[in-house]
């Protein structure tokens, strides 16, 4: 079972790696040759890892699965991310939806 400080502690790490690997490609400068299709696998790689996490906190609380209202608040989420909205409407919004939906399943219930 993974706590919640388990998950960010994991996020964390993946970030300050992933910041740490875009650090070095500047530092590093012309000293090192990459081809292209490493640097597109390295920086694929990270946005994998980093979506596997979010979605694994997404879907699942402890070790149960995750209530609907937190799934289709995260889908929104997704959504307005590729339809590329500013940040601070995607995460009220997410969170709008999240409340609202919390809201009438406890009113039905």
């Amino acid at each position: 079972m993974m706590s919640t400080a388990s998950i960010i502690t994991g996020i964390i790490i993946l970030a300050v790696g992933t910041y740490t690997m875009r650090l070095s490609g500047i530092l590093l400068n012309n000293k090192a040759e990459v081809s292209e299709r490493v640097k597109e696998i390295l920086s694929l790689s990270a946005i994998v890892i980093l979506f596997s996490v979010a979605m694994t906190s997404t879907f699942f609380d402890g070790g149960q699965l995750a209530d609907i209202s937190k799934i289709i608040g995260v889908g929104v989420a997704g959504v307005l991310t590729w339809q590329k909205k500013p940040f601070i409407m995607i995460v009220l919004s997410a969170a709008i939806v999240t409340a609202g939906l919390r809201w009438l399943i406890n009113l039905w219930v």
